[in-house]
């Protein structure tokens, strides 16, 4: 948890910014791992016409 310097209150928002860019990002790795495996499941039923 992150503190500001004048306060000891929790600065619950910079945390939430930082995850949620990580949430983003693994969302965004996962869609181009998802067209990656589209390409490869053509690739393979082109095989089999």
């Amino acid at each position: 948890m992150m503190y500001k310097e004048d306060s000891n209150m929790p600065e619950m928002i910079d945390e939430r910014n930082i995850e949620d860019k990580s949430i983003e990002q693994q969302l965004v790795d996962a869609q181009k791992e998802i067209e990656d495996l589209k390409s490869q499941l053509m690739w393979l039923e082109r095989s089999y016409e």
